[in-house]
């Protein structure tokens, strides 16, 4: 069966499993290259994992700008195939390749001349400086591997292709999990690298999931140079492709200058606490990414039925996505609050880190199930392209209620204010995303 076929017919709980769990499993893939490093890396030294904690927020931003183009790539291109244009697809997917090579040119520029002023803001420790740029400095430089493949997976997903979509995801997590310990620790008459193995295993796992994105890609004529070539540029279509990616990229960057912000006031408290808010970044991406991977394999679902004028398969949709949300976050929520030891256990802290993990770990919890309201209504107005609100929502989250709030009670409630500040932030931001859900349903659903 075709996939237009599929989009404007399959069951809708069947064909949103279909389509998320690429979107899912991409994800994750995404996520398994940190949390691996550092596990393995919490086992070279502390200084080590403060180093790995500190560089999390730029190679966030990283992250953000592919997934930025990669999720207004196949927004744009599932609704051009809903409307059966094959030109403009093509089209899409040649402007995918060229702003994706685009934005790491400017990311290889950048990273060179602020690597090592971004962690002398963080501490005057030479050592901690040294090791964190040979981290970071491989990883961001080379990080055409990661934007590529990113930008692949999320082509292959709107055509459909998600088995494919899904060995491309995790061709190069494999990769990275293989040579990890190897790189790090010596293996094989390969001379222990320590820090740096770490990031050379990375960005050899993205290239070569980059590298099954191309051959994919290509063997299925999903892009055609000939093609790209002689069809007209499409200014709309580029405004379009921005307007839905935006948001995304605002999501990702905004938590990565938080996190900076968060480092700054965490650093003053003790480098443990750093260290505790990067394992914990890491660890609770498995419970939010997967609502962030639910709702972009809900993006191109609403987007194409959307073109087709389905109002009560929309419905429907965005009905489900809730429900899985609010169970994912609920799972996650219990997780952290009962487990927080089980979950500390992966990593090889000090006693002092534990005592101000656990704490933490149980205050953030119970942000989770707000969180994933607050997701899923924010990838709704994404799909039908209004961009405002999910920034609205976005900002809330991550900027407007967290920051005054951790300026205002960090003296009075020291580290706790961190901590409190995201579950306070959740909560708010859930209530207002609720009303400006209610306007999209009047404004835009209720009359398709």
């Amino acid at each position: 069966m075709e996939k237009s076929n599929e989009m404007e017919t399959a069951n809708i709980k069947k064909l949103a499993i279909k389509v998320s769990l690429p979107m899912v499993m991409s994800m994750i893939s995404i996520a398994l290259y940190g949390i691996v490093d550092t596990i393995f890396v919490s086992n070279i030294s502390e200084n080590a994992l403060e180093s790995v904690s500190l560089s999390i927020p730029f190679q966030s931003i990283i992250t953000s700008i592919g997934l930025g183009i990669g999720i207004g790539i196949n927004s744009v291109l599932a609704k051009s195939l809903g409307e059966k244009n094959t030109e403009k697809s093509n089209k899409i997917v040649g402007y995918g390749i060229i702003f994706t090579f685009i934005s790491w040119v400017i990311t290889a520029i950048i990273s060179i001349f602020t690597i090592k002023p971004f962690f002398q803001f963080f501490t005057s420790n030479l050592s901690l400086q040294q090791s964190g740029y040979q981290y970071l400095s491989i990883i961001s430089i080379l990080s055409f591997g990661t934007l590529y493949q990113i930008l692949f997976e999320k082509i292959l997903e709107a055509y459909g292709k998600t088995k494919t979509s899904m060995i491309v995801q995790f061709s190069g997590t494999i990769v990275n999990l293989i040579l990890d310990p190897i790189l790090i620790f010596g293996f094989y008459k390969i001379p222990a690298m320590g820090i740096k193995g770490a990031a050379i295993a990375t960005i050899t796992g993205q290239i070569f999931g980059m590298i099954i994105g191309i051959i994919s890609i290509i063997s299925r004529s999903m892009f055609k140079l000939k093609m790209f070539i002689k069809t007209k540029t499409e200014k709309q279509t580029i405004l379009s492709i921005f307007k839905v990616g935006f948001p995304t990229f605002i999501l990702e960057a905004l938590n990565s200058f938080i996190t900076i912000y968060l480092n700054k006031i965490l650093i003053s408290f003790s480098n443990e606490a750093v260290s505790v808010w990067g394992i914990y970044n890491q660890l609770q991406k498995f419970v939010l990414i997967i609502v962030y991977g639910l709702n972009y394999g809900m993006i191109p679902i609403l987007a194409y039925n959307w073109g087709a004028k389905h109002k009560n398969r929309i419905k429907e949709c965005i009905k489900f996505f809730l429900e899985l949300a609010c169970g994912v976050t609920l799972v996650g929520e219990l997780l952290f609050f009962i487990t927080p030891n089980f979950l500390l256990s992966f990593f090889k802290v000090s006693e002092n880190v534990l005592q101000i993990a656990i704490p933490a770990f149980k205050i953030l919890s119970f942000g989770f199930i707000f969180s994933g309201i607050s997701l899923v209504i924010s990838s709704v107005a994404q799909a039908f392209g209004n961009g405002t609100y999910s920034l609205i929502i976005n900002l809330l989250r991550k900027l407007i209620i967290v920051v005054p709030f951790v300026f205002i009670f960090k003296n009075i409630m020291e580290i706790y204010s961190v901590w409190l500040s995201f579950t306070i932030a959740e909560v708010i931001t859930t209530i207002i995303a609720i009303f400006l859900y209610k306007n999209i349903r009047k404004k835009i659903i209720d009359k398709i």
